[in-house]
């Protein structure tokens, strides 16, 4: 089939994803036929680049990816960075101070230009969010000063993410970023104004994506704005109601090969 004119974004947890973080035999096949169609494929995550590259061992993007929930664009084959977006320190790094301090129970992660750091002690870090969250390195907050801030992300119970929330208004974060929650137990801080569907605006100005019809899916709230900005939004069986709502394609879930479905049965009849 012809996919010249369509370039596929799809969120990774909880959509290209099955519940294993694992991409079914059905989807890589058909991701497979679908750039040999001449389709654009690309992630749209909240991962970094090294870590979400990590979890796709023979997939391939053949276009500009939207990583770190927007953050920057990232061409997975070149290593080359677009729109850039960063999170002030002078603002921020206070604030990150006194989380650390206060709340030990809190896993603190920080997202600079190719590198994940655990600003949590090591002792004090959840093992297996540690292991899912690799390669990383663990840096204190004063290590990291030199780098520029992408993205914060802070893992741990619900109410007491939610109680951060009201502090970082207090500390007057949210005026040079946003939050989003990623899961239940994930709190992201972005830099001001950035989102996923900010980053897929500005891949429109790129040449190879201009006269494209650009499909995206996803499951959970940092989607949304994905979808508002797409041509043809669509959603996964499992994905949050208001993430459904915004969506003109319901898919199969995660579990049930929904990136396959879509290229399988939906495309043909676009």
């Amino acid at each position: 089939m012809d996919y010249r004119k369509l370039a596929l974004f799809t969120d990774l947890d909880g959509t290209l994803f099955d519940s294993n973080c694992c991409v079914s035999p059905e989807t890589r096949a058909a991701l497979a036929r679908f750039q040999a169609g001449g389709g654009l494929f690309a992630i749209s995550t909240g991962r970094a680049p090294l870590n979400a590259s990590d979890l796709l061992p023979g997939i391939s993007t053949n276009t500009w990816s939207v990583v770190l929930n927007g953050a920057e664009a990232y061409d997975f084959s070149s290593g080359c960075v677009a729109f850039p977006h960063v999170i002030s320190k002078i603002s921020a790094a206070p604030f990150m101070s006194w989380v650390l301090e206060k709340y030990p129970e809190i896993n603190v992660v920080l997202y600079t230009e190719g590198s994940l750091l655990f600003l949590t002690p090591m002792e004090q870090a959840d093992d297996h969010f540690v292991r899912t969250h690799q390669p990383a390195a663990f840096a204190s907050l004063e290590q990291t000063m030199t780098h520029p801030w992408l993205k914060i992300l802070f893992y741990g119970p619900r109410p007491v993410l939610e109680h951060l929330e009201d502090i970082a208004l207090q500390w007057g974060i949210l005026e040079v970023a946003d939050r989003v929650y990623t899961s239940i137990n994930y709190l992201e801080f972005l830099p001001k104004g950035v989102h996923k569907g900010r980053c897929l605006h500005d891949l429109r100005s790129v040449e190879e994506l201009k006269d494209r019809t650009i499909v995206a899916v996803g499951d959970w709230s940092n989607d949304l704005e994905l979808l508002e900005e797409a041509d043809i939004p669509a959603a996964v069986e499992n994905a949050l109601p208001e993430v459904k709502a915004k969506a003109k394609i319901l898919l199969p879930s995660n579990n049930h090969h929904a990136i396959a479905h879509l290229i399988d049965h939906v495309f043909p009849t676009l």
